[in-house]
């Protein structure tokens, strides 16, 4: 027991010290350079809770190393971010988002949610200088960043909001700002335009602690905690609730994540449980804070989807079923060419006159279910994203485009900034062409305007709310929305991290499987369509448990995913399958088929342990061309001492999770022991 407790302890440490050693990027240290290889190769895996009944250590430790992510067809490889040609002068007037306050990882008070990870969201001037270098900013971006923040500033309201129609009323008499909104009158959007100015300053650093902007950020976080209902929202009328709850809570996460100030928990746990209570059936969310009005709208559900995720990332507790809902949603909104519709009733649908549907899209629609998808798991690699990275890429930013008359291929700020995001996340040339056009296209657009005597206008530093008629957006937000949502875009460099590298996820395999437990047949197949896009440590134990669903279609699509994800373990469904399908599908699954056999037929994985949890019987291996159930010999002086079965593989690395079957040596398995699977 004294013996089983100390290696605990070890591996514990392990895990502690490992990171810090493996990932030097955290804390003050400069970040490492992009991938070269997959975009994804630097994305690991949450533990589920079976990972983490062997140590903390099983699932900290896959190693950043060669990838071994499938080669799914039509996946390429993403080529390296760009980086600023030198240094940047030092930007001024940043100072550290955490002077004066504990960091969160001093957080202990009792009843506060765990604190989130300081690197996160570390916007300290140090930490934005380095992003601005690494990700294609420039000083340029920066002062326009800080003339639009002064031009928020200079027109909040004095109890804390911002007013999308009377903003003008903090101008001079006699410099009066143009812009002010002039559709949706009756619908009270404070809450969301206001939530939408404070992410403004969150996003450069600026809280009520640090910065020039304390007041500002202080008297907005009050409004919003003085705005929220007693149910969780922020918006009295429930017609206009979805943005209102989604952009208020958005703000408030990020706030918390920033300062860990405790009076906003209980208003955030609070707002979470609105947002999921108010989820449609089929995983998004509509305008209505209710979840029976059968409406999806995906462009709510991404505000909702960045609300939960950035809760979750501070630490509030966000249920991992309904990210697993809103994924789904995505995956049905998404077609086969890529484009995401608008809604699937009301708003932006109807019927033909024989009574088939008819969505509306957009190029905004789909940059935002790009950054929702890759937000909520998909491989950055999948067929899905590769799809809608090829739109985005043939429709950068042009002030030309904001003008046209056709909608769906109609540009608007709205559209940069999903675009922005989703690009962002993928890095390599994707990332640096969409940055030079987003630079190029969206700071000459910004109010520069000084008088006779070279005084700045008061409206310096604001964007106008362009487009076709002004655009839905630009009509409904006004001035303060335009100024906000391209401001934030401005800010992409340094207020989010890439998703290649980041190390995070929101669920994990387990959480699927208990989604799939109450699911009727047409709902396991959505799950297998979605599943298919997902990372391969979420995805492939979900597929292979598949493998025996009672539906035996669902059990051939689970195997026709696995063999894209080159594991053969589905190859008997397919053989026990094939002939009772037409032709045309025997010829796809033939070549499944072959795909499935040519990996059995490679000479066995050859590897070593790295770690055992004797407790557990839980080991990590370093197995490259490993797959879920892949039974594995650990041998020691030419002798077996185990057999095990690999049960999760993890996206671009060699590391997977292994479970004992049979001890069969004198001794347990150690670090060092040679693994061979078959």
């Amino acid at each position: 027991m004294l013996g089983g407790g100390l290696l605990l302890i070890v591996l514990a440490l392990v895990a502690v010290l490992l990171p810090v050693l493996l990932f030097p990027s955290t804390g003050p240290d400069p970040l490492p350079p992009p991938p070269t290889s997959h975009a994804d190769e630097h994305v690991s895996a949450a533990p589920t809770p079976r990972e983490t009944e062997a140590s903390e250590a099983i699932s900290a430790s896959p190693e950043r190393i060669d990838a071994q992510t499938p080669a799914d067809s039509g996946e390429v490889a993403a080529p390296e971010a760009a980086v600023a040609a030198g240094p940047l002068p030092p930007i001024v007037e940043r100072r550290r988002v955490h002077g004066g306050r504990p960091a969160p990882q001093s957080n202990t008070e009792p009843g506060l949610p765990k604190a989130a990870r300081d690197d996160e969201w570390d916007r300290s001037p140090e930490a934005r200088q380095r992003a601005v270098e690494t990700f294609g900013g420039t000083v340029r971006t920066e002062t326009a960043v800080e003339a639009g923040l002064a031009w928020l500033a200079a027109h909040q309201s004095p109890d804390g909001t911002w007013d999308r129609f009377h903003f003008k009323r903090q101008c001079p008499p006699d410099d009066v700002c143009s812009g002010a909104a002039l559709e949706r009158t009756g619908q009270d959007l404070k809450a969301g335009v206001s939530g939408l100015a404070l992410l403004a300053f969150l996003g450069a650093g600026y809280t009520d602690g640090d910065g020039p902007y304390q007041d500002v950020v202080s008297a907005a976080v009050a409004a919003l905690l003085k705005l929220q209902e007693p149910h969780g929202g922020f918006s009295r009328q429930p017609a206009s609730a979805g943005y209102n709850d989604a952009l208020a809570t958005l703000a408030l996460a990020e706030y918390f994540a920033l300062t860990q100030e405790p009076r906003v928990v209980e208003p955030l746990r609070r707002a979470v449980a609105r947002l999921v209570g108010s989820q449609q059936t089929l995983g998004g969310w509509d305008y209505l804070p209710t979840p029976n009005t059968g409406r999806n709208d995906s462009s709510i559900t991404a505000w909702m989807v960045q609300a939960l995720h950035s809760c979750a990332a501070a630490g509030i507790e966000v249920p991992p079923r309904t990210l697993v809902r809103a994924a789904l949603h995505f995956t049905r909104a998404a077609g086969e060419d890529g484009r995401v519709w608008y809604a699937d009733s009301g708003e932006g649908f109807q019927l033909d006159r024989d009574l088939r549907p008819v969505h509306q899209y957009g190029l905004a629609m789909l940059a935002a279910g790009l950054m929702c998808e890759q937000m909520l798991g998909w491989r950055l690699v999948g067929s899905a994203p590769l799809r809608q990275r090829s739109v985005l890429l043939g429709e950068p930013p042009s002030a030309s485009k904001l003008r046209l008359k056709t909608a769906s291929l109609r540009h608007s700020e709205y559209y940069w900034y999903y675009g922005t995001l989703a690009m962002f996340q993928r890095g390599g040339d994707d990332w640096a062409s969409w940055n030079a056009r987003l630079r190029d296209t969206l700071l000459p657009l910004q109010n520069r305007e000084k008088n006779a005597h070279g005084d700045k206008r008061h409206q310096y530093g604001s964007w106008p709310p362009y487009g076709q008629g002004w655009g839905m957006a630009g009509l409904v937000g006004g001035c303060v929305y335009s100024t906000a949502i391209c401001t934030l875009t401005l800010e992409t460099y340094y207020r989010h991290t890439p998703a290649f590298l980041r190390d995070e996820v929101h669920f994990a395999a387990d959480d699927w499987r208990s989604y799939l437990a109450g699911c009727r047949p047409r709902e396991r197949r959505e799950v297998v369509a979605c599943l298919r896009q997902l990372r391969v440590e979420i995805a492939e134990p979900v597929l292979v448990d598949l493998l025996d669903d009672d539906d035996r279609r669902i059990a051939l699509s689970a195997a026709e995913a696995l063999a894209r994800l080159d594991s053969p373990v589905g190859i008997p469904v397919i053989e026990e399958l094939i002939t009772t399908l037409p032709a045309w599908e025997q010829v796809r699954l033939k070549q499944l088929l072959q795909r499935g056999q040519a990996v059995l037929a490679l000479p066995p994985a050859e590897g070593h342990v790295r770690l055992y949890d004797p407790a557990t019987g839980l080991a990590t291996l370093d197995l490259p061309r490993s797959y879920v159930g892949m039974n594995v010999s650990i041998e020691r002086d030419g002798l077996i001492v185990a057999r095990m079965r690999v049960i999760q593989r993890f996206t671009g690395r060699t590391v997977v999770v292994a479970e004992t079957v049979e001890n069969i040596g004198p001794s347990a398995p150690q670090a060092g022991d040679q693994a061979l699977g078959r």
